[in-house]
């Protein structure tokens, strides 16, 4: 049992005695702003700290993940470990850390900062004790995983050659918590366009405006399943310059979610459906002299939907290195993840939660309390070494294919 192993248990008290160290990395990587395509500036922090951790074949690729391996002793799969370096605020959000109590105040702080400090956590005591799984460990700190970033991090990752057998991300509220399902998206920017005027002298001129109201007023009446759940939301919407001017432009930004693909597909088809007949409506309101209005629909993301038994060995590992610490686990479903490439590649893959308690995820007052927040980094030492193997202790959970190809990511 691991358990017994003299070095996994210097490591896992390595872990817990670091605890005040992955706080304070945790509350300086926080106030690093990070927006989905601006992560460099964090990147460049986390690659310093990559360095000084002793990881091996350290280096930042073309789009700004940080990568760092540590070797295995040999006859293990290869096991990436990964959080990620965006948050969902803009540059210009304030990220001052605040103290109130036991708590810590600053946006992002989780989500996912405290997890990049985590496995910054697991690295530092694998060198320092020499504990080296069967398999390699790659710790990566990948980029764009919010909103528009469209997971562009792990999408480069596993759309170039690369050797990685199972992807664990850390990013759940719930230390115990583990997704093992993906929560496929698409998402669209919907540009309305048409002459504008003023509001009395050219009144009955086609109005982008109105165009994109009979939009969302169709879409607002999609039929969705339960089962697989389904959803949509119209999120943003732009347009207009004053109360008195028909505009000339107007744009709105359309998330669809399901756990099937075959649904996300049906959807994305009756919302274009819908925005071609907003335009044909609203200029054949107005009669065919006037100029129309048109509209032009942009792909801001794709996420690939996907699943996996709760059976697998990646997902019964993780509740095993749980219970090990007395963390009850739990099947989580509500997510959409960085796991979700690899796992619609068919290769293991879950996220699992961070240590600590945390709140206010994706708002300006998020906080972050430290109570007995190393078990999330034990626990993730815990799981990857069941994954990899560790000579003499325990098998890999894991089993590597021979002669796997690279699959480009969708």
């Amino acid at each position: 049992m691991l358990l017994n192993n003299e070095t996994v248990r210097k490591a896992l008290d390595e872990i817990r005695a670091l605890d005040e160290t992955t706080t304070r990395e945790t509350l300086t990587l926080c106030q690093i702003p990070a927006p989905s395509h601006q992560e460099r500036k964090k990147a460049e922090y986390i690659l310093k700290l990559f360095l000084e951790a002793g990881l091996l074949d350290v280096h930042m690729d073309e789009v700004w993940n940080v990568l760092g391996r540590w070797p295995g002793t040999g006859g293990g799969p290869t096991v990436m470990l990964a959080a990620h370096t965006d948050t969902v605020f803009p540059m210009e959000t304030d990220v001052t850390v605040r103290k109130e109590g036991s708590r810590y105040y600053c946006p992002g702080i989780n989500d996912d900062t405290h997890a990049v400090a985590e496995i910054m956590a697991v690295a530092k005591a694998m060198v320092k004790h020499d504990l080296h799984a069967k398999g390699d460990i790659l710790f990566c700190a990948n980029v764009c995983e919010e909103g528009l970033g469209d997971l562009k991090g792990v999408k480069h990752i596993f759309g170039h050659e690369n050797d990685i057998d199972a992807f664990v991300s850390v990013d759940n509220p719930v230390t115990g918590g583990v997704v093992y399902t993906a929560t496929g998206s698409r998402r669209y920017h919907v540009t309305f366009t048409g002459s504008g005027g003023h509001s009395f002298s050219d009144f009955g001129l086609p109005n982008p405006i109105h165009a994109m109201g009979r939009a969302i007023a169709a879409i607002s009446e999609f039929q969705v399943l339960d089962l697989p759940k389904t959803t949509f939301n119209v999120g943003v919407v732009n347009g207009g310059t004053s109360v008195n001017t028909i505009a000339s432009s107007a744009s709105l930004l359309m998330d669809i979610r399901s756990d099937s693909d075959s649904e996300l597909e049906r959807l994305t088809e009756e919302f274009r459906r819908a925005i071609d007949q907003a335009v044909e409506d609203e200029n054949r309101r107005w009669g065919p002299d006037q100029p129309p209005v048109k509209a032009e629909v942009e792909v801001k993301g794709i996420r690939p939907a996907g699943t996996q038994s709760p059976d697998y060995p990646i997902v019964t590992a993780a509740f095993e290195a749980a219970r090990m610490l007395g963390i009850q686990p739990e099947l989580r479903h509500e997510s959409s993840t960085d796991a979700n490439i690899p796992i619609s590649m068919g290769i293991p893959a879950i996220a699992v939660g961070r240590g600590g308690r945390e709140g206010g995820i994706h708002t300006t007052h998020e906080w972050f309390e430290p109570v007995e927040a190393w078990l999330g980094p034990q626990r993730d030492l815990l799981l990857v070494l069941l994954l990899a193997g560790l000579e003499g202790c325990v098998e890999p959970a894991i089993t590597r294919p021979s002669g796997k190809p690279a699959v480009p990511a969708p």
